[in-house]
């Protein structure tokens, strides 16, 4: 990498995810912060795709031009949902310019998809994962949930649908429980891959529900691909 880059891990992890779900990833070049370039970008695969993932850009700095980009080439329906990580999401729909005659121009489904990965995956899961299999004509694939006890103390935010990734294990031998796992929330920032690579499960904690004491019964969403 050179000064200033970042490696961009979100487009790999989102395309294999994609396949999973059936769909069939295009993967673009990555784009500078330039308006005028994004846009035209944005039109340009949307004339070949079903639906259209932007990664990064959605917040609020002032080279995030995602949300007005969304805006001038179709329609902005939300900026930002009561979820953490993946609160600064946008949902709206592009309008592309046939290029020839052929291609359609209607309009096509866009997510705004937050930079940091435990974001862009929790982002993924909510509102991608829906849409591509309504595109398909299917039903998502029903999310594998388990009862586990929480190996800790634990508090979120009441204001949002906090999407923890936690780890699991068997519980110890000489607990009183039968059936159940030990989940340990990973701590740490959203920023982290490794945070997302170590973890078993999402424990999505509902809104209004924020503090935890340790032994709880928690309902965690496995991780496809990821047994503990």
């Amino acid at each position: 990498l050179g000064p200033g880059e970042v490696t961009d891990s979100n487009s790999l992890l989102l395309a294999a995810r994609a396949g999973e779900t059936g769909a069939r990833p295009l993967v673009s070049d990555v784009q500078p912060d330039d308006p005028d370039v994004l846009a035209r970008e944005i039109r340009r695969v949307a004339l070949a795709a079903d639906i259209v993932l932007v990664i990064a850009g959605s917040s609020a700095g002032r080279s995030d031009h995602t949300a007005t980009v969304i805006a001038r080439t179709g329609g902005l329906a939300v900026r930002g949902v009561a979820v953490r990580p993946g609160h600064p999401v946008l949902l709206g729909y592009v309008q592309p310019e046939p290029a020839r005659a052929g291609h359609s121009a209607a309009a096509v489904p866009l997510i705004g998809v937050p930079g940091y990965p435990l974001a862009a995956a929790v982002t993924f899961e909510l509102f991608a994962v829906p849409l591509l299999a309504a595109l398909q004509g299917t039903q998502p694939a029903e999310r594998v949930r388990q009862r586990a006890e929480l190996a800790c103390d634990w508090t979120s935010s009441p204001d949002v649908e906090d999407w923890v990734p936690v780890t699991l294990t068997p519980v110890p031998a000489d607990a009183h429980f039968d059936g159940l796992v030990v989940a340990t929330p990973i701590r740490r920032g959203s920023g982290s891959i490794s945070r997302l690579m170590r973890a078993h499960a999402w424990w999505p904690v509902p809104i209004g529900q924020g503090k935890f004491a340790r032994g709880a019964h928690v309902d965690v969403q496995l991780i496809p691909g990821r047994p503990p």
